[in-house]
């Protein structure tokens, strides 16, 4: 790539590598703060979910701005936004504030989850659009091992080490407001908005080896038929791809960051770790292993297809976590390894990045945003109940059946993506809005 290509999807990448920062610091700030403050189980599900409360808000703001005024809108305020709710997070006095500081860094991530979606699915080339899904989820994860290592550095300093940890997630967010200036709007917007001069500038600026008839062959190939949002309600190719897009994201956060956020508390209360230091460590292990895995299909994401990886991710992830219920009970550390293994290892080699992908590329320009957007915040919904109910949840069920019910969730995640399949790998956008507009209007 050439031009700002690469600088726009380097963007979109530190974006998401900042989420997955502020989930997993989190996690591990979690343990000196439950001893500085001894808050109740129910105070601490609070806690996690008001970040996931603030992205429910964020993703549905976010998509509907996208769309309306253009990929260039939040890219910094969101960045902002993000600086202030750390700063108010890691300074608190008391949990009232904390709880205002995480609401506001969720609602910062929320907003930007659909608009690094949009960025990478219109800025990339179809060839290689799965492997930029692949190296944004990527980054999910790096933020998650750079974030639980530092935590592990941090736990050092004491009981005050969580707000050394929450105020360091401003290092990454000032590196990505430097990143972020400048970009050029995406030109598949700026033609449906009716600006062809100013659409054919912008991929100048992504691609200045365009020009002439290749400049006009590719905004050609990018103009297809304006929408009006009426059709994503009313037609069932369009309801069906929403049911793809939207809930296996769902089982997805139900599953995923229920586990991320308790699993060193969860080793700590087994007794397989000892210490908060070796739950923290057994859990960067395990972070390692799903980055690993994307890192294994990130050739292949865009020839072996979205639909395939999903379906087979999703069944490892219940296999795994079935297994790990198992470890727990007998009890059996080998057991208990080997289930969590199964279930990163499915993680990585599917859902978390097939999903992120689907959510957008099986829509038409003028929705991609807020569709984002809306299966941004329906799988925050799926996150609160992890975070709120998980701890209430682990006391009256204990783990091995907490982890039972998770396992029959992420198999539901398998289920719809069969039920509702629509492999995106190896084609275009617009091929993608031309087959749904192709769809007969009276389906039954």
């Amino acid at each position: 790539m050439r031009g700002k290509h690469t600088r726009a999807l380097w963007a979109a990448t530190l974006g998401m590598f900042l989420d997955g920062f502020d989930l997993s610091i989190l996690a591990i700030a979690l343990l000196p703060l439950t001893q500085q403050w001894q808050p109740s189980p129910a105070d601490v599900g609070t806690l996690m979910a008001m970040a996931l409360l603030g992205s429910l808000v964020g993703g549905l703001a976010g998509g509907w701005v996208t769309d309306r005024f253009g990929r260039q809108r939040l890219l910094l305020p969101n960045v902002a936004l993000y600086l202030l709710g750390a700063l108010v997070s890691a300074l608190s006095p008391d949990l009232g504030t904390l709880l205002l500081g995480r609401f506001i860094t969720g609602l910062a991530i929320g907003l930007d989850y659909p608009l690094v979606a949009t960025i990478v699915a219109e800025y990339s080339a179809t060839a290689s659009r799965g492997r930029g899904f692949a190296w944004v989820n990527l980054a999910w994860f790096g933020g998650a091992i750079f974030s639980t290592a530092l935590g592990l550095a941090l736990l050092s300093l004491g009981t005050d080490s969580w707000r050394w940890m929450l105020a360091s997630a401003v290092v990454p967010a000032l590196g990505l407001l430097w990143l972020r200036r400048r970009l050029p709007e995406s030109p598949r917007w700026l033609l449906r908005q009716g600006r062809p001069e100013a659409a054919a500038h912008a991929l100048r600026e992504l691609e200045p080896a365009l020009d002439g008839d290749a400049l006009r062959d590719r905004l050609r190939e990018f103009g297809v038929q304006r929408m009006p949002l009426a059709p994503l309600w009313q037609r069932r190719v369009w309801r069906r791809r929403l049911t793809l897009g939207i809930l296996p994201w769902f089982c997805l956060d139900v599953v995923s960051l229920g586990i991320a956020l308790y699993l060193p508390s969860v080793l700590r209360s087994t007794q397989v770790a000892s210490s908060d230091t070796a739950a923290a460590g057994i859990n960067l292990l395990f972070e390692l292993v799903t980055a690993a895995a994307i890192v294994h299909i990130l050739p292949r994401i865009d020839w072996v297809g979205r639909i395939p990886l999903q379906k087979k991710g999703f069944a490892l992830m219940a296999a795994g976590l079935v297994i790990f219920a198992l470890g727990v009970a007998l009890p059996s550390v080998a057991v208990l390894f080997l289930g969590s293994t199964l279930y990163a290892l499915g993680l990585g080699l599917g859902p978390a990045v097939t999903i992120f992908a689907l959510a957008v590329e099986i829509f038409p320009t003028e929705w991609r945003a807020s569709v984002a957007g809306l299966a941004t915040s329906v799988s925050r919904l799926g996150a609160v109940f992890s975070a709120v109910l998980f701890p209430i949840l682990e006391q009256h069920l204990g783990v091995p059946l907490l982890l039972t019910g998770v396992a029959a969730v992420a198999w539901l995640g398998r289920v719809i993506t069969a039920r509702f399949a629509v492999e995106s790998s190896a084609r275009s956008l617009e091929a993608l809005e031309r087959e749904a507009l192709a769809a007969p209007k009276a389906e039954p």
